[in-house]
């Protein structure tokens, strides 16, 4: 064999084949693609786990308040109502300051009334002895997913009952 054939036959021993270089982009495609189905797996798991958070923190402000008027704030087509002077309550807007002024004096529940983290919103109603909070949860498999459940102008998946309703309530 001369010395160019022997160069040629090392040359093409040291490549890859292209049914290879297919094999091996086919693998890296369908990995990236698991991988991309865990991980907006486990952002909607974050997302349901920071809704419940944020009821469970507007439940814990909603008793503040309960503890200063002697009832819970009224709801206005989903929103609590219970911002401004307490000569004229007016519904408090999700994502801002939930305050409530007796005379000169600023009462504030919250910093930040919690939004939720998409597009998505949360849900109030007053009842006679308590209230519900509402909340959509992406998760299809979550525990405390209900049926969907109407309230304001929408329908809810997840349900926050004040602690002193009973479950059929």
């Amino acid at each position: 064999m001369s010395y160019e054939g022997r160069v040629m036959n090392k040359i093409k021993k040291t490549g890859f084949t292209l049914v290879e270089l297919l094999i091996v982009i086919v693998l890296l495609g369908a990995l990236s693609v698991l991988g991309m189905s865990l991980f907006t797996g486990s952002q909607i798991h974050a997302r349901d786990t920071r809704r419940k958070t944020d009821l469970s923190q507007i439940a814990s402000a909603l008793e503040m308040y309960a503890l200063d008027v002697g009832d819970y704030p009224a709801s206005d087509n989903g929103k609590i109502k219970g911002c401004g002077s307490s000569t004229a309550l007016v519904a408090c807007e999700w994502n801002v300051l939930w305050s409530r002024t007796v005379g000169t004096k600023t009462i504030v529940y919250m910093q930040k009334l919690p939004k939720d983290p998409s597009r998505f919103t949360y849900c109030y109603t007053k009842l006679t002895k308590g209230y519900k909070l509402y909340a959509n949860l992406e998760g299809t498999d979550d525990p405390d997913r209900v049926a969907p459940v109407a309230c304001g102008s929408g329908t809810y998946t997840y349900v926050y009952r004040s602690t002193n309703l009973l479950p059929t309530e």
